[in-house]
């Protein structure tokens, strides 16, 4: 890993910033990373990790066992992990069925931890990746408690296309906002656009996003 890169970004989004009087959050996405390579960026000072799978992410947590730490899951979430995602999380990324947000809430407020969550959107409608339709929002939109004490609705998450074709992704960055901007008008929690990873982060920042997820830009190869 070379802290050059994560110094890089950071100065990338404080210029972003400033120009923009915009906040961007930066989630470290650790997946198939070291322990070593985690703590490294956690003594530069950085506390925000994502990881996808469940079992990878709860190992990680209990062997760092930092509290200072804001650990994000970001993968497909499975009935029977809801409970360890809600035990071990901080942030949810990943809702995309009222059977999910139903039982994460009831493991929450269960645990009287608070979990803040986003919805995920397959805006590039592939089958092979999880969210809901970007025009089906409104089917767990109407199921959500916006006032849980426990579970709080901050927004949408999406991985756009993988292509180089940047009318495309700008298309898919724009509705995205565009879907943000009305959630902002209906639900008084919502905050949080999360788009944009190693390869299209500028761009989603471009087109509004307040939360970019970084990985291999930061740490390298994975194992």
């Amino acid at each position: 890993m070379d802290i050059k890169n994560y110094s890089r970004i950071r100065e990338e989004i404080q210029i972003f910033e400033e120009n923009h009087n915009r906040k961007i959050s930066l989630i470290a996405v650790s997946k198939k990373q070291s322990i070593e390579k985690i703590n490294n960026l956690i003594d530069y000072g950085h506390l925000d990790f994502g990881e996808n799978y469940v079992q990878e992410g709860v190992d990680k947590i209990k062997t760092i066992s930092n509290p200072s730490l804001i650990w994000h899951f970001i993968g497909p979430i499975q009935s029977n992990k809801t409970k360890q995602i809600t035990e071990h999380f901080n942030w949810v990324h990943s809702i995309d069925r009222l059977k999910i947000y139903e039982r994460i809430k009831n493991e929450a407020n269960s645990l009287r931890k608070k979990i803040n969550f986003l919805i995920q959107i397959n805006i590039s409608k592939e089958n092979t990746k999880s969210g809901i339709n970007i025009n089906d929002l409104d089917e767990i939109l109407d199921g959500i408690d916006p006032s849980d004490d426990y579970l709080r609705f901050r927004g949408i998450m999406a991985i756009p296309s993988n292509t180089s074709n940047i009318n495309l992704l700008e298309k898919e960055f724009s509705l995205l906002n565009k879907a943000y901007i009305s959630l902002k008008e209906r639900f008084h929690t919502v905050d949080t656009l999360s788009m944009g990873m190693s390869n299209d982060y500028h761009l989603a920042m471009d087109h509004g996003s307040t939360m970019i997820r970084v990985g291999s830009k930061i740490f390298g190869e994975r194992i």
